[in-house]
């Protein structure tokens, strides 16, 4: 939301431009409280996981560029709830309803960046391929993971990073019991050796090795995973991210595979830490739930989390729904 133009009056941030977003969270504000609460929305990542997993039933899992970046767009204009989302986002979704082609609308002069967006955005929406595709080899995996984010995050550490969801939600779907060694060297295999997203998944699983994880309390083993991640994002800069909002695909993957790593057998606490860790929490928990609800299926979750979820046209039900349809779906 932002401001409305009356005192005490709040609109949907739906135009390009409109970017002085009203504060997320409590408010003491009545007039704020009254018009913009969102207790229990869930927000753009899962919006878009929604909108992929709906090109993905409609194609029978023969995803296209076409049906993933029209699909996502046409829900993110057409849910029940408006979710906010990054300017450049909203361009390209407008670009994609007004009939640019998926080749064309990530690239300049349609998106301001040569060589497409390296933000986390693709592999923020790609799980739902984890699962439709979970027998795939590599290369069929990463062909559709490529297909899937090319209207909007072309560029190769974007592809890299949506590889390595996938490939987490997939190993987290088939693995009789998690073990850490295997999960890094299964998301790995997703991404060309030479790559930077190869180096990234390669320093986190160094620098999760060595990590002591005995009975310490919570807060401590948030405190020992930002340090790691600091020093493991600082070693790959990027412009306009850093571990204060993790949007470079290069520093997330970091911060998803230590947290599903870390508490793998306690998969709220997993969702716990990435919010924790801070920055771009929405994504990093999204990311997390993702691989961590493939790996446990829906009972951690029951409670206020899901009790307390909208439930609109688009909300938990048909959430849950969808899933089904997706594991339905088997992809070789």
């Amino acid at each position: 939301y932002v401001a409305g133009g009356e005192v005490a009056t709040y609109r949907e941030a739906r135009g390009v431009n409109d970017v002085s977003f009203v504060a997320a969270g409590p408010t003491s504000n009545p007039s704020v409280e009254a018009q913009c609460a969102r207790y229990g929305c869930y927000t753009d990542d899962t919006n878009s996981c929604l909108g992929m997993a709906q090109a993905l039933v409609e194609t029978r899992g023969a995803i296209t560029a076409e049906a993933a970046a029209r699909r996502c767009a046409a829900l993110f204009r057409d849910n029940e709830r408006y979710r906010g989302c990054p300017p450049t986002a909203k361009q390209l979704q407008a670009l994609v309803l007004e009939g640019v082609p998926p080749a064309l609308s990530g690239l300049p002069p349609h998106f301001p960046y040569p060589g497409g967006s390296f933000a986390n955005g693709g592999a923020m929406r790609i799980s739902p391929l984890g699962i439709t595709h979970r027998d795939a080899d590599v290369d069929a995996l990463r062909a559709a993971v490529a297909a899937a984010c090319l209207a909007t995050h072309r560029h190769p550490e974007a592809v890299d990073f949506a590889c390595v969801q996938a490939a987490a939600v997939r190993y987290a779907l088939k693995a009789a019991a998690f073990d850490a060694a295997r999960f890094f060297a299964d998301v790995q295999a997703a991404v060309p050796p030479s790559s930077a997203m190869a180096g990234v998944v390669a320093r986190t699983q160094a620098a999760f090795a060595a990590h002591p994880r005995g009975c310490g309390t919570f807060a401590e083993a948030a405190d020992a995973a930002v340090a790691a991640l600091t020093t493991i994002i600082a070693a790959a800069p990027r412009p306009g991210s850093g571990m204060g909002f993790q949007i470079a695909s290069v520093h997330m993957c970091p911060c998803v595979l230590w947290c599903v790593a870390r508490y793998a057998a306690e998969p709220l606490k997993a969702v716990q830490l990435a919010i924790a860790v801070g920055g771009d929490t929405d994504t990093t928990a999204a990311m997390v739930g993702g691989i961590v609800g493939a790996l446990h299926g829906v009972g951690w979750a029951a409670g206020p989390l899901t009790e307390e979820l909208e439930n609109g046209a688009h909300g938990r039900d048909y959430a849950l729904r969808m899933a089904e349809a997706l594991y339905a779906l088997h992809v070789m």
